[in-house]
């Protein structure tokens, strides 16, 4: 099973939030077994930095959580599969932010899960959510409920 991750989603099991529980057992459950592989998008990394940069300045985060977090993530980066960006996802994010009226990331997400043909897109976005949806694409919002 191809599980696509996007930073709404892989930072609750960074950052505690509603749904941080949720997302870390299942993506503990997941890792066990060789069968499934985890992705994401090339904006996941910059997107990532970002909001863990805005939890530390917020207060959100300590400086050790911060580093702690740093750290955990690029471990696990090295084990996501993350499609090649081309002109083909390029264009496609395009299409998809203007027939769903997304964010440029959330598009550029959603285009990245279509190009690897995801079996889950998990994120915690309502509208990024709807379009997977539209898209027939299996989506799971761990702020909701168990997948």
């Amino acid at each position: 099973m191809i599980i696509f991750l996007d930073t709404s989603a892989w930072i609750k099991y960074f950052i505690e939030e509603t749904g941080t529980l949720e997302i870390q057992k299942f993506i503990f459950n997941k890792s066990k077994s060789g069968e499934n592989s985890f992705a994401t998008s090339a904006v996941t990394y910059a997107e990532f930095y970002a909001t863990i940069k805005r939890a530390l300045r917020g207060n959100r985060i300590d400086h050790v959580q911060y580093n702690h977090v740093k750290n955990e993530f690029e471990k696990q980066w090295k084990n996501i599969n993350v499609p090649i960006v081309n002109n083909e996802l390029i264009e496609n994010s395009g299409k998809l932010a203007e027939r769903y009226a997304l964010k440029g990331c959330d598009a550029f997400q959603l285009a990245s899960a279509i190009a690897i043909k995801t079996d889950l897109f998990i994120n915690s976005d309502r509208e990024l959510e709807l379009a997977a949806r539209n898209c027939n694409i299996k989506v799971w919002n761990p702020s909701d409920s168990v997948p």
